[in-house]
């Protein structure tokens, strides 16, 4: 039995999502308060992570402009919300996943897993 012809085109195009999807690899960049504003009121944490998604290599310019997108978006959050400035640290890719245990919070919302990151160079 041979399909309909908008089945199959269908199944290629969710086919193709599916390995595009893949290809992306997830990163974030810690960032660091310089300093806080004065008020009455809580002023951010102390530093914050800057999280991005890109198929291009570590190095590239892609990866850089990637980076450098979500770095500024995360930086000037946190500017607005009682950062005086920041500095910027290291970065890290995720490199898989790993298992949770039944003790964890998490565990009991249904996420059965988490990310693993590494620093990238």
């Amino acid at each position: 039995m041979s399909h309909p012809l908008w089945y199959t085109r269908r199944m290629i195009i969710e086919t193709d999502m599916k390995n595009k999807m893949n290809d992306i690899k997830h990163y974030y960049t810690e960032i660091h308060a310089k300093g806080f504003r004065h008020t009455n009121k809580f002023s951010g944490f102390d530093s914050a992570c800057a999280h991005f998604s890109t198929r291009a290599k570590v190095g590239t310019i892609t990866f850089e402009e990637a980076k450098q997108d979500g770095i500024k978006f995360t930086g000037d959050q946190q500017v607005s919300h009682g950062w005086v400035d920041y500095t910027v640290g290291k970065t890290y890719g995720q490199t898989g996943r790993e298992d949770v245990t039944a003790m964890c919070p998490s565990h009991s919302e249904g996420h059965r897993s988490k990310p693993v990151f590494q620093e990238v160079n």
